[in-house]
Order: structure tokens, then sequence, then C-alpha cells
């Protein structure tokens, strides 16, 4: 199992509740993971992903597009993912620049 997260105060209880039971798990830091896009095969059969549409304010808002990509390449290769491709597109929708159609010419 891999958990992808953006922010690691809110997952300290998570990871140390998974230790104390004894869980493996692989956690994967969404500020600085990379994949291979060619590459078929994972190393993981359950990916949990905590990726937050908050994270553009926090600096991260490359992190929010290349995760959409991921997930997708993830569930192509046959990998179970919770919060996949489709909540992500829902998710971040939500904080895509809106353009405003206010008219800006002078009277």
């Amino acid at each position: 199992m891999a958990i992808y997260y953006e922010h690691p105060d809110w997952f300290r209880p998570l990871f140390k509740e998974l230790d104390a039971r004894g869980i493996n798990y692989v956690k994967l830091d969404a500020s600085c993971h990379s994949y291979d896009p060619a590459a078929a095969n994972t190393d993981f059969s359950l990916f949990f992903n905590r990726m937050s549409a908050s994270a553009h304010l926090r600096g991260n808002s490359s992190g929010i597009f290349f995760t959409h990509s991921y997930l997708a390449h993830l569930e192509a290769a046959g990998v179970r993912v919770i919060n996949g491709s489709r909540a992500s597109s829902i998710a971040r929708t939500k904080y895509l620049p809106r353009r405003c159609n206010s008219d800006s010419r002078s009277s």
C-alpha cells in the first residue's frame, strides 16, 4: 500500500498508527515525487491519494496537475486507487483560476 500525501503534519497520526499495527506501507511525499510514465509496473497494488487540492495555497500548484496524471497512470496499470483521477478532476476544478466576465472598457 502506498500513501501519497501533500501535508506531512496531517498524516503523522496515521503513520504512527500504521506503524503501531505493523502494517506495511510506503510514504510518497507529493512535493518531491516523480515517476516514469513509460513504466508499466508499480511497487504496490493499493494507492491512497491524499493530495490536497488546496496545495496551491502552500506553493504546490504544479503538484495538483502532476498528481492527476500520475493517478491516471496508476489506474491504467491496474493499481487500485482510492481518490483516483476522477475525484482529482472534481477537486481541482475548485481551485482553477476563474475568468472574470466583467467589461473592463472605460466608458
